[in-house]
């Protein structure tokens, strides 16, 4: 674990990026199911013959580079991936977060809101105690098995591929990077949305998912590399909305505001930026996971087109 990186001179990275294929540092981004997209762009950047020498993710982003970084076939690694989300406990937990009076009762797009979730728990007195007096609003039992089900009990420098898990400390309000100790704990670490899901224990502090500020670690990205840092962005379309009428709404709209507002400025230090077409799906909506990996192919060989096959002299 270290909160900071020297950035590496241009000079020398001009040197090392004539010495060989282009390689790159990949920052994958926020955003939950948006996230599965991810696994389309990293197997567009293996197509392309760019080398990937480190992947930085957060939230979202560090679970899908993680399993990428695991298992560096891009297609086993994203089958692997539809079959968690057809199975049929995953779908369960899906609902009972989410869905209806019964674990029998479809998805709908309507009930399928985490705002909606938030206000349900809140209008509610049981549900106000626990807000008040609970670490979350709702249990990560459904993340964790996600995570157990996709990623090696391993830690995070055993990576085929190196990694970088971008989190913050609640207690002391700084920003950690983790590349050292268990790789699924800092995956949960990085995926538990503050007051959401529960934050993680890790030594002295206590970690939560950092999206909101930083959505896309573009910038750290870049203290690493050696040539190329490439950001994938598969941030949320904030669309003009009819009502923000309460509290608990215009917090939370404000986060979306905020995170939407500071994204391009993190994504500045990125020599190329992949943007999928995926803003309109909800965080929490998994139903079509090809349609997202798909599109995260698509946007990466259109972003890639000028650097595929370019070798360095």
């Amino acid at each position: 674990m270290k909160l900071m990186n020297l950035f590496i001179p241009a000079q020398q990275r001009e040197t090392q990026r004539n010495t060989g294929p282009r390689k790159a540092v990949v920052a994958l981004g926020g955003g939950g199911a948006r996230g599965l997209a991810h696994l389309g762009t990293i197997q567009a950047i293996g197509e392309s013959g760019v080398q990937i020498e480190r992947i930085v993710g957060v939230s979202m982003g560090s679970l899908a580079g993680a399993v990428c970084a695991a298992t560096p076939d891009a297609s086993r690694a994203q089958a692997k991936t539809i079959q968690l989300l057809r199975s049929p406990i995953f779908q369960k937990r899906q609902r009972m977060l989410f869905g209806g009076a019964s674990p029998e009762e479809p998805l709908t797009s309507g009930i399928f809101s985490w705002l909606e979730r938030a206000k349900k728990y809140l209008q509610a007195h049981r549900k106000l105690t626990k807000a008040v007096t609970s670490p979350a609003l709702m249990s990560d039992v459904a993340l964790q098995e996600a995570i157990d089900h996709l990623l090696p009990d391993i830690n995070i420098q055993d990576l085929p591929i190196p990694m970088s898990v971008v989190a913050v400390d609640l207690l002391s309000g700084q920003r950690v990077i983790l590349e050292n100790g268990p790789l699924r704990k800092a995956i949960r670490a990085s995926t538990a949305i503050p007051g959401i899901f529960p934050a993680v224990r890790w030594d002295d502090m206590l970690l939560s998912d950092i999206g909101v500020i930083e959505s896309v670690p573009a910038l750290l990205a870049s203290s690493y590399a050696s040539d190329l840092t490439i950001a994938v962005d598969v941030g949320q379309t904030v669309n003009r909305i009819k009502k923000c009428d309460t509290a608990i709404e215009a917090m939370l709209r404000m986060d979306d505001i905020c995170e939407r507002m500071i994204r391009p400025k993190l994504m500045t230090a990125a020599d190329i930026l992949i943007q999928p077409h995926v803003g309109h799906c909800p965080w929490f909506d998994f139903t079509h996971p090809e349609r997202l990996i798909e599109e995260g192919h698509r946007a990466a060989h259109l972003a890639l087109a000028g650097v595929e096959s370019i070798q360095a002299a």
